[in-house]
Parts: structure tokens; sequence; C-alpha cells
């Protein structure tokens, strides 16, 4: 007996969607949320400095930071927060190299495209807003489009070149993921820094 045709424009369809994993935000690889700084700590493979209770503020943030954690092949900077009874509840990560705009903005890209196969597809964070004159400096902020992902890009016009500046969300109840990248200087100048970043928050 034939299907009917929406059944097979159905299955079509679901072969040329990808499916994209639905992970839970809650901490960055073994680095789970509400751990204590020893259990942090007590993780194989990263070695951590000093554990602070209380940040430059003296506030009750503590943190503990890694030179050296591996993601997709690039090493990266680890810090882990915790919140005032001492369970973590963000783990940042950041590499900096020296690029070109366009080879940081690959990095993003290929941020965003690791991380949506753990979590699924981000959104841009900011509204939309043009350049204004009005500005001083310059400022504009649009809304662009990769795969299933939606990201923001803004930028800084200043005299003889721009600084721009790369971020998209994943949110998932009160926990999130931002992915972000920042550079300045001229578009095809290699020496200026390109600073990557995936910035894990929990409640």
């Amino acid at each position: 007996m034939p299907r009917p045709a929406w059944i097979l424009a159905s299955f079509a369809l679901l072969l040329a969607t990808p499916v994209l994993a639905a992970q839970a935000i809650d901490g960055w690889n073994s680095y789970k949320f509400g751990m204590s700084p020893d259990a942090a700590r007590a993780v194989p493979g990263i070695a951590f400095g000093l554990y602070s209770p209380k940040n430059l503020m003296n506030e009750n943030v503590g943190a503990m930071s890694s030179k050296k954690a591996m993601l997709n092949g690039r090493a990266y900077t680890l810090d882990l927060y915790f919140d005032g009874a001492q369970k973590l509840n963000r783990a940042y990560l950041e590499n900096q190299i020296n690029a070109a705009r366009p080879d940081c903005e690959r990095r993003f890209l290929d941020l965003v495209a690791l991380m949506e196969k753990s979590y699924g597809g981000f959104l841009a964070v900011n509204p939309q807003r043009q350049r204004s004159s009005a500005d001083t400096p310059p400022v504009s902020l649009v809304w662009k489009k990769q795969g299933p992902s939606s990201y923001q890009l803004s930028t800084i016009f200043l005299d003889g070149e721009t600084a721009s500046a790369w971020k998209a969300r994943n949110v998932q109840g009160g926990n999130y993921l931002d992915i972000s990248a920042t550079w300045s200087g001229k578009t095809d100048d290699t020496r200026n820094a390109c600073v990557t970043s995936l910035d894990f928050n929990g409640k």
C-alpha cells in the first residue's frame, strides 16, 4: 500500500536535517557544577594552582586556575569559579594567538560548530543596532547565521582599524554557555591578538 506523500516528505526532511545532541550544560567535561575545590582538583589530567576563597574585591567568589587544558587540539587556560558555599558554578576557558581578523572569525565559528555537536544550536545575545555616527567611536551589532546557530558580531570603528567581537549563547534553564572571540587591528594584520573563550555558567 503506497505511503501518503506527507510521510515520505517527513522522512526526507529527517534525513536532510542533522540531529544535534542535547547534552546538559552542567559544567565542562568532568568539572561539574556543585563540585568542591578539592573534588575539582582531584579530577585527573589538569594541574591547578592555589585555591583562593575570595576575589580581589574581597567577595566570596573562590577561584583556581590551570595554564593548560586541551580543547580541539589547542591549549586553553582554565579558570574554575566557586560560590560562597565553595561550589563550582563557572568554568572559563581562554586561548590567545596572533592572527588576522578572518582567521580569528574562523576560530570562533569552529568553536560554535564543535559545541553544537554536544549542546545544539546557539543564538545571538544582544539586540541588533546599526552603525551610528552619534556613537564615539561608531559601533554596530549585527546578527549572523551559521548552520543551525545564530551569533552576533559587534564592531567598533576606530581610526584606520576596527575592533570585532563575536558571541553566541546556548541557554538551558538557569545554565548557559557563551562562546566568544575578540580581535582588533587592521583586517589582514597577523600580529594582533585573537582571544577565543568558552564560558560555562551554572545557577
